[in-house]
């Protein structure tokens, strides 16, 4: 039966906006792998003034409220960026909570389906955040775990509620795990090593590890190598200047030589790896909160405490050497260091892999890579 008193309106005020960025608080109280968002990093990103995405986009946040209280949250967007590389009929939504009743949802995804439906969109994809980068997809599979940093986390119900608007599937993107299992020693580390400097030396490159001042030194080629490798990606948008500099001062910090790789062909950089210790399990501790105490504490963690999960948030190989089996040497790469150099370390995370590079799953898959988190994004026209 409908409820007369559920009302959803725009985001109206620093009261409002609080209340959207605190809901998931009342979504996962009970969720014992719920990672809590840092607030003031939140805030950053909802930020018209502040986020970089407010450079070549438009949002509007929305609040459910039933009786009063919060019952949902949904941001609606469109992205100037990706009308120049894909389309101009698509809008977006995104930062999508609800309690686990289908009228909640409906009326949230009406109210961002309304609003895009005003710039002339005619299909409302997500959920995603401001970039395909971000937070990306509903967790479809893999509840037993708990999120991987600048993974999503929700309920299973939210499927149910995406479904239940007309919403179909649009593309996966995968999860693996790579895991210290049985037969997974030093024996086996040596083993690999031997298989990735066999197709480095085949193909005349060498690797090294990626040091804080190559951050500096060498990132416009990282940009532009990382925007020319996905470029032909799905739903790929070139980082902009800023969106890459923001990615390098969260990053820059935490980069520790012993997980970062790249590979050379003389001088110039084809292939790399970023791969940051899981941040997210020093964040889970701080409930929000971001203050000097808790920035010291993650730097800690990150960069003397030994690791125990860590995060390939970043791999690829240039397109001119796309078939010359660097990914391999990629892959073998991190797992080699991963046994070699971190006896304390239970997984290497390697994510987010869009579903259709089956070069990239295969050999994950045969390196060990076990499939254990699916995010799916969803569209419907409007």
């Amino acid at each position: 039966m409908t409820d007369l008193t559920l009302t959803v309106a725009p985001v109206d005020g620093e009261a409002d906006l609080d209340a959207f960025i605190r809901y998931p608080w009342e979504i996962y109280r009970d969720d014992p792998l719920w990672v809590p968002p840092l607030l003031s990093m939140q805030r950053d990103v909802l930020d018209r003034k502040k986020g970089p995405f407010f450079e070549f986009g438009q949002a509007q946040y929305f609040l459910a409220r039933r009786n009063g209280r919060v019952v949902g949250r949904i941001s609606a967007h469109v992205n100037g960026l990706y009308e120049q590389y894909h389309d101009t009929e698509t809008g977006f939504f995104g930062f999508f909570e609800s309690e686990n009743n289908p009228e909640t949802a409906h009326a949230l995804f009406d109210a961002a389906a309304a609003w895009v439906r005003g710039f002339g969109k005619v299909k409302l994809h997500g959920p995603l955040s401001f970039s395909i980068y971000d937070e990306v997809g509903l967790l479809v599979e893999g509840f037993d775990s708990p999120p991987s940093m600048m993974q999503t986390h929700n309920p299973p119900y939210y499927e149910d509620l995406v479904l239940s608007w007309g919403f179909a599937k649009t593309f996966d993107w995968y999860a693996y795990r790579i895991s210290r299992g049985p037969g997974r020693d030093t024996a086996d580390a040596d083993k690999l090593a031997r298989m990735r400097d066999a197709i480095l030396k085949r193909q005349r490159c060498t690797i090294q590890p990626i040091e804080r001042k190559d951050f500096a030194k060498r990132g416009p080629q990282i940009k532009e190598l990382f925007n020319d490798i996905w470029s032909k990606n799905w739903g790929h948008i070139p980082l902009t200047d800023r969106q890459f500099r923001d990615i390098f001062v969260t990053l820059q910090p935490l980069v520790r030589p012993d997980l970062e790789s790249m590979i050379l062909d003389g001088d110039d950089i084809v292939a790399f790896s970023v791969v940051s210790p899981d941040m997210n399990r020093s964040v889970k501790k701080f409930n929000g909160k971001f203050g000097w105490w808790q920035k010291l504490q993650l730097l800690y963690d990150c960069r003397v405490r030994p690791l125990t999960h860590c995060r390939a948030i970043i791999m690829g190989v240039a397109k001119t050497h796309q078939w010359k089996r660097l990914h391999h040497a990629i892959i073998l790469n991190i797992v080699v260091n991963f046994l070699q150099n971190h006896p304390t370390m239970e997984y290497c995370d390697c994510s987010l892999i869009p579903e259709s590079l089956e070069q990239w799953n295969k050999t994950l898959r045969d390196y060990g890579g076990e499939r254990y988190k699916v995010f799916r994004l969803y569209d419907r026209s409007i």
